[in-house]
C-alpha cells in the first residue's frame, strides 16, 4: 500500500472536522478511503474471517461468545490486527497516513496503540454502552474506524451521546445514554469515523443479513 500512499485518502475540509471532533467528540470523514485501498482491506478482512469460519482456526486474538443452540462460537472482534500477516492492514496501522490524520485531531504527534476489526455478522449481539477509557483528557486519544461495509440501524451502526467526552470521568454510561440525546451514525464503505475514547457510545444488534466490519485503530498523543 505504501507505493500509492499519497492517493490512499481523499481530501476533506479538515479544519471544520477538527472543530466538530473537539466539540462533539466525533466526526465522520465520508468516502475518505479510496476504492483500491478499500478493495485490499476488504480482501484481507475476508481472509482473516475465513481462518476462523472456514478453516477452524482458534486463537486468543479472535474474540467470541457462545450462543445457546449454536454449534460454533460467534465471532465479534479480531484483536492485534497489525500482527495477523495482512500487509494492507499493517500499513494502515503503522503508516504515516493514519498517524498524520490522528495528529490533526489530537493537535500533536500521535502513535497507534491498538488495532482491531469489529465483525458484526448477522445475529451478533448489541455492544453495551460504555466509554473506551477515561484516563486521558478530551482530544488526547481517539479511534479511527475505517468502514469496510455499509453500517446502518438494522445491522447495528455506531450510536453515541454527543459531547459526552467532556463529562467527568465518573459519569455512568447508561445514565448518560438515558439522559440523551443519542445519535446514530450510519456510514458507507470507505468512510472513516473519528471518535474520542472518552465518548459514551454503543451499538445495537445486527438484526439484518448484512455484515458490518470496520478496522479500528486507537491513537494517543
Amino acid at each position: 500500500m505504501r507505493a500509492g500512499a499519497e492517493k490512499t485518502m481523499r481530501e476533506v475540509p479538515m479544519e471544520e472536522k477538527v472543530e466538530e471532533f473537539r466539540a462533539q467528540g466525533f466526526t465522520i470523514l465520508p468516502s475518505f478511503i479510496t476504492e483500491d485501498v478499500l478493495k485490499l482491506l476488504r480482501a484481507e478482512a475476508d481472509e482473516l474471517i475465513a481462518r476462523f469460519t472456514e478453516r477452524g482456526e482458534r486463537a486468543e486474538d479472535y474474540w467470541t461468545y457462545d450462543v445457546p443452540g449454536r454449534a460454533t462460537p460467534m465471532l465479534y472482534r479480531i484483536h492485534n490486527l497489525e500482527k495477523q500477516g495482512t500487509p494492507g492492514i499493517a500499513e494502515l496501522f503503522g503508516g504515516e497516513l493514519q498517524r498524520d490524520l490522528a495528529a490533526k485531531f489530537i493537535g500533536e504527534r500521535a502513535r497507534p496503540t491498538v488495532c482491531a476489526m469489529i465483525v458484526k455478522s448477522a445475529g451478533v449481539a448489541e455492544v453495551p454502552w460504555h466509554r473506551d477509557r477515561v484516563n486521558v483528557p478530551p482530544a488526547a486519544a481517539l479511534n479511527l474506524s475505517v468502514y469496510l461495509d455499509e453500517s446502518r440501524a438494522e445491522n447495528g451502526c455506531f450510536e453515541l451521546v454527543p459531547a459526552s467526552h467532556l463529562l467527568p470521568d465518573d459519569a455512568a454510561p447508561i445514565a448518560v445514554r438515558d439522559r440523551g440525546p443519542t445519535v446514530r451514525v450510519p456510514a458507507a464503505p470507505g468512510d472513516v469515523l473519528v471518535h474520542d475514547v472518552r465518548l459514551v457510545h454503543g451499538s445495537g444488534p445486527n438484526d439484518g443479513e448484512l455484515v458490518r466490519r470496520s478496522v479500528i485503530t486507537e491513537f494517543a498523543a
